[in-house]
């Protein structure tokens, strides 16, 4: 039996020997035949001999084909691969693009193209939606049933889903995409969990210790819920905005450092949300140093010294740093260069103003550079594409004269009055190149396409003051009464009669209450100054409750515009009226002026108006004066003065540009040297004071049957009204509402005897079909009335264009 130690050296003399047998092997595992290496050869730069598409069954192989650089006969290019595959991807047709490289026996390369295309899209539906349609969610949805499957576009659909509920104010609304279903059925499901309608209640602003919040609340346009005046929305875009209006806002105060967020805090139910801003204000910069360089090459300025440019800008050294006001100091420098005749400050580069802090101290030095250039002066001023207007209407209002420097301020002025007088669909004036000859001279290329001036319109009006009536209108906005045809055919094709820029009108009404025909012809440019001409006349029938006004009137009216904004008339009118058809228990002022009277009389008015657009204007004012003296000539002889004022204020506005507009209007008139036929008084009512019948607001007559007093209005000698009304968007842009309060008082003598007041609410229809002018429904209640007047509930008009 072997022994412990026998076993013990038999394992040794084993494990020894291994050892030797692996020394004797390991050289000839480590020393193969290079031969006998097996290796593969890469394809590229290798002849390519085959292109094949694999797995297409809807793509056509000739569009896959369309879509690859590759081809046969050239070298094989990864790089060129991989570009067709992108190529394809963008085809948006397939799911995945596989490309393979196989060397043939012969040296060539086949490159295979594994095609996976995407499913087509067998429905989209939507489920769980109750706030919003069907029909309006599937129209913001961009998948249609038919297609092929884009990720990027379902995903859009989603995102869109979320925006039309956000935008409605289920801000905790989400939508998600059924994966399972679109995997396996191809079908697109939009699931939609909407959550509760939140309302903005409150907006804190957390951090503000230079402004108040009230100051801050005018910035953003998130606002808390006002009960029938707000909605109170609330819209992530729109906190967006407005922290960003908040961060311009402090660095237009000086606050560059300033840092805004904000947050949303809910209510347990989630249907109510405060909004906090968040701000950390940081120091308040001040102005520092001004320096001024040419831009080019550093060098000092050649037509402005830096002390003028420093002059110029809109802050001065010390002064809060108001980042606000540097475009509006760049604007300056431009300007006064360009008045000047230089008009290289005037391209947009060609002004740059620098920030430089160069201390630790909230200070803010500015460096300004300024590309000089020449002086220019206008050379010759051509017009293109005017066809019918005749040169001089153009150029008198263009404000820059051959020879003389460039004003540049002047060429958009000339542009917007070229446009305001609405002869053209577009103006352009552009400044050419220098002269080669004189290089100091520029010409300047006016083009214009005109616009058809003329209309010929039919409608029919209704309104609870003039009841229901028909128009039938004529109107040239550039007539030519210079410019008879020479033949019907041109007459006919709209060639005469035109190009003059006067304008002319012809219109004819004819109505159950109200009958009217007026003609107009007007020169604004009368003889080539800045004076106005012109010539009207008009004949109407109006009947009212107890006689019919017949008015044959005549007048010649002067005008001038003084700026922008001011303009002025003296009027010089004749009129005969004549009151038929008397009822026998009118009142004996209206038997006393029942004519027929001869009535003339020189006039004077003067009209201030920022008011840029008639359609909808959100802010501006109009004021207008006017005095008239009756009895130069004829049968009655009185003085009338008169004043209306107007403003107008934007008090909100939503995400979406809607504007809620505070209308304040005032009128104040009075009749004195004289006694006023009442025909010629002050009356109010009806439209004109809404709660109160049509010309009731007025004294009563003496009845000329009983010799009593009576009922009917005869009219005053003083008139003062007061109005305010806010309009609120209720429906997109068509439909809004207002609420109102009318106020003032017709008596005989000046005071504030028999003051009436009105309150209500209406709603305005806007149809751009229609016109400008809104179809206004309204309901009134007097708050304040005397014991004869006669109240009026609903009023309303309408005009409806054929």
């Amino acid at each position: 039996m072997p022994t412990p130690v026998d076993i013990a050296h038999k394992a040794l003399a084993a494990l020894l020997g291994m050892l030797l047998a692996l020394a004797a092997t390991g050289p000839m595992a480590t020393a193969q035949d290079p031969a006998r290496e097996r290796t593969e050869e890469s394809p590229v730069d290798l002849p390519i001999s085959q292109i094949i598409i694999v797995g297409n069954r809807r793509v056509s192989e000739q569009m896959i084909r369309n879509n690859i650089r590759a081809a046969v006969g050239d070298p094989y290019d990864p790089a060129i691969v991989s570009e067709d595959v992108r190529r394809l991807a963008r085809l948006g047709e397939f799911r995945h693009i596989t490309p393979e490289a196989e060397v043939l026996p012969d040296g060539s390369v086949a490159i295979i193209y594994q095609i996976n295309e995407q499913p087509i899209i067998a429905d989209v539906q939507v489920v769980g939606n109750r706030a919003i349609n069907d029909a309006d969610l599937h129209a913001l949805v961009p998948v249609l049933p038919g297609g092929s499957r884009d990720d990027f576009l379902i995903d859009s659909g989603r995102r869109a889903i979320e925006d039309a509920y956000r935008r409605k104010g289920h801000y905790l609304t989400s939508v998600s995409v059924d994966e399972r279903a679109l995997d396996e059925t191809d079908v697109v499901i939009y699931r939609v969990r909407e959550g509760p309608r939140v309302k903005v209640k409150a907006v804190e602003f957390v951090g503000a210790e230079s402004l108040r919040s009230e100051r801050l609340a005018r910035e953003v346009k998130t606002k808390p819920e006002l009960f029938l005046l707000r909605k109170g929305e609330l819209s992530e875009d729109v906190l967006i905005e407005d922290v960003a209006a908040l961060d311009a806002f402090y660095k237009s105060r000086g606050h560059l450092d300033v840092r805004v967020d904000r947050r949303i805090d809910l209510s347990p139910d989630s249907k109510e949300a405060k909004i906090v801003f968040l701000v950390q204000e940081g120091p308040q910069y001040r102005l520092g140093n001004v320096r001024t360089r040419r831009l080019a090459d550093g060098g000092p300025l050649r037509v402005f010294s830096r002390a003028q440019i420093e002059a110029l800008l809109e802050i001065k050294s010390g002064d809060v740093y108001q980042a606000d006001l540097l475009n509006e100091s760049e604007r300056a420098v431009r300007e006064a260069y360009g008045l000047m005749g230089y008009l290289d400050p005037g391209e947009r580069n060609n002004v740059r103003i620098r920030e430089v802090r160069s201390s630790e101290e909230p200070v803010v030095d500015l460096l300004i550079e300024v590309e000089e250039g020449e002086m220019s002066r206008v050379g010759t001023v051509q017009i293109n594409g005017n066809f019918l207007t005749r040169d001089k209407i153009i150029r008198r209002e263009i404000r820059l004269q051959p020879g003389r420097p460039y004003d540049a301020t002047q060429i958009e002025k000339s542009r917007r009055e070229l446009m305001a007088t609405r002869l053209f669909n577009e103006v352009r004036l552009t400044v050419q190149q220098p002269d080669e000859v004189d290089p100091e001279y520029r010409d300047l290329l006016v083009e214009i396409k005109e616009r058809n001036t003329g209309s010929l319109n039919f409608g029919v009006a209704v309104g609870s003051d003039s009841g229901l009536f028909g128009e039938f209108s004529y109107a040239q906005r550039n007539f030519d009464v210079g410019d008879p045809p020479a033949s019907f055919e041109e007459l006919f094709r709209g060639r005469a009669f035109r190009g003059g820029g006067q304008r002319f009108n012809m219109t004819l009404r004819p109505g159950n209450e109200f009958f009217q025909y007026v003609v107009s012809l007007t020169e604004p440019n009368v003889f080539d100054t800045d004076y106005s001409l012109g010539f009207s006349g008009a004949y109407r029938t109006r009947i009212f409750d107890d006689y019919d006004e017949d008015r044959l009137s005549g007048s010649v009216t002067l005008g001038r515009r003084f700026g922008d904004i001011w303009t002025g008339n003296v009027v010089f009118q004749g009129q005969r009226i004549e009151l038929n058809d008397i009822d026998p228990s009118a009142p004996t002022e209206v038997f006393r002026d029942e004519g027929p009277d001869s009535l003339y009389s020189i006039g004077v008015n003067l009209t201030r108006t920022t008011i840029q657009t008639l359609q909808r204007p959100g802010s501006g004012s109009r004021l207008e004066l006017s005095f008239d003296a009756y009895g130069l000539l004829g049968d009655v002889s009185f003085n009338r003065v008169s004043a209306d004022y107007t403003v107008l204020l934007t008090l909100a506005e939503d995400f979406l540009g809607r504007k809620s507009i505070l209308r304040l209007n005032s009128r104040v008139g009075y009749l004195y040297g004289g006694r006023a036929p009442t025909y010629e008084r002050f009356y109010l009512g009806g439209r004109s004071f809404r709660g109160f019948d049509f010309r009731t607001i007025s004294p009563k007559g003496i009845r000329n049957d009983t010799l009593m007093p009576g009922d009917d209005p005869v009219g005053g000698n003083w008139m003062l009204f007061f109005g305010a009304q806010y309009e609120v968007p209720l429906v997109e842009e068509s439909v809004t509402g207002v609420i109102f309060m009318d106020s003032g008082t017709v008596t005989e003598d000046v005071g504030f005897d028999d003051y009436r007041v009105s309150i209500g609410a209406g709603i305005r229809l806007y149809i751009p079909a229609f016109g400008q002018l809104p179809i206004a429904f309204d309901f009134a209640v007097p708050l304040a009335d005397e014991r004869d007047d006669e109240t009026q509930v609903f009023s309303f008009t309408a005009e409806l264009p054929f």
